[in-house]
């Protein structure tokens, strides 16, 4: 049929050309938004790349602009603290200055209190102490939850002692007693031989004038022989009770070292007794209280404890750097949170050279350089001044004696 004749008739228009024509177009922006993803990807990528390598060309851009990379917002990523570099450090560096970095820290670094020895599962009853306070040396800083039955332990070693101090009297008392007692046994047999003693006398006189017969002197010998042998007895039995007897004494030694004992005790339980006690080690501050009430302390202690009233600082000088550093140079420190800078002087240098602890915000730093740890004493006044930042990062720059030397005979000339 040709078109004439279709064209002709009364058809209903179903849109077969129009769906034909559309189909191309829809495939072209579907690739478009396929494209997308990609072209993000490829801008984020950009953006990153861009402010990590910084590009010559982007330089240019924010030195023509007056732009700061990340000036637009409060919280900078990737700023490095102290990065502000100043003439004066840049100065240090040309004159030879030894730039380290290093932390505040108390005299003998901090202290972490521990539990005392012996103390085994103890809780903490009570703290004496809290975050600041000053203690002297000695001064309880915390009291344990054993203490009740420590002191009960002492009271019964007291009451021993009593009882043993009670038992040497009463062995003493007896001795004396005793002693007494036979040398009043030893008046009587001494009297008692001269009675017998002269009845021997006027028996053998009777005897001899033949008025007494044999029996009887031989009665009257036996009895005056008797009586001596018991003075012997009782004179032996008196000397048990002198200073060098053995029987007496022996009953007193034992006694004695009874009390002894007792005594020994005692002092065991008044040692045991500060187990349930925590006591400063020396004059300090109480930097941080690690436990509360109720709690079993840990292997991390009760608190850490310092001497802040003499602050020092901790450096990590570079091993190819320390042979330019002897005691008492000067080091002046440096840091954002100090309201001024800290002057000090070397006053140890370390013997053995490790790892740096210390790491800076660089991510091109160092992390595994070889470093002498240098300690620095502060001044009164810095001293005073960096009480309050113990392990406050600081940058130390030491000058040398014989450089301020030279620098004050080249300012002469």
């Amino acid at each position: 049929m040709d078109n004439k004749v279709l064209s002709a008739l009364p058809l209903e228009d179903a849109g077969i050309d129009k769906q034909g024509s559309s189909r191309p177009a829809k495939r072209r922006y579907g690739r478009y938004i396929l494209l997308l993803p990609v072209a993000m990807l490829l801008m984020f990528t950009g953006a990153v790349v861009g402010m990590y390598f910084q590009p010559p060309g982007l330089q240019i851009f924010y030195r023509a602009t007056g732009l700061e990379p990340g000036g637009g917002t409060e919280n900078k990523l990737a700023a490095p603290i102290n990065s502000v570099v100043t003439e004066q450090d840049i100065q240090a560096l040309r004159d030879g200055t030894i730039v380290a970095l290093g932390k505040l820290q108390p005299k003998g670094e901090v202290s972490t209190i521990g539990m005392p020895y012996g103390a085994g599962d103890a809780r903490v009853e009570s703290l004496s102490v809290s975050n600041g306070d000053f203690a002297k040396k000695g001064t309880i800083l915390a009291v344990l939850d054993n203490r009740l039955a420590l002191e009960n332990s002492v009271k019964s070693a007291e009451a021993e002692v009593l009882v043993s101090e009670a038992s040497l009297e009463q062995v003493k008392l007896s001795i004396a007693a005793s002693r007494a007692e036979n040398e009043a046994e030893l008046w009587r047999a001494e009297a008692n031989s001269e009675l017998a003693s002269a009845e021997l006398t006027r028996t053998k006189a009777l005897y001899e004038r033949k008025v007494a017969t044999l029996a009887q002197y031989d009665r009257a010998k036996a009895e005056a022989q008797r009586a001596e042998l018991d003075i012997a007895r009782k004179l032996a039995t008196v000397k048990r009770f002198e200073t060098n007897g053995v029987i007496s004494q022996a009953d007193v030694e034992l006694a004695s070292r009874k009390l002894v004992s007792a005594r020994t005790a005692l002092e065991t339980a008044k040692n045991n007794l500060e187990k349930s006690l925590v006591r400063a080690p020396f004059d300090g501050v109480v930097l941080e209280v690690l436990v509360q009430a109720g709690e079993r302390p840990t292997s991390a202690g009760v608190l850490d404890f310092g001497q802040t009233q003499t602050m020092t600082a901790e450096l990590e000088v570079y091993q190819n750097q320390i042979g330019r550093i002897a005691l008492g140079d000067s080091v002046l420190l440096k840091a954002e949170a100090l309201p001024e800078d800290l002057k000090g002087e070397v006053m140890e240098i370390g013997l053995q050279i490790g790892r740096q602890s210390l790491l800076t915000s660089d991510p091109a730093a160092n992390t595994d350089a070889r470093v002498v740890k240098v300690q620095v004493k502060l001044d009164d006044a810095s001293s005073k001044l960096a009480s309050r930042f113990t392990n406050l990062e600081v940058y130390g720059y030491v000058t040398s004696a014989t450089q301020s030397a030279g620098k004050a005979e080249g300012a002469g000339q």
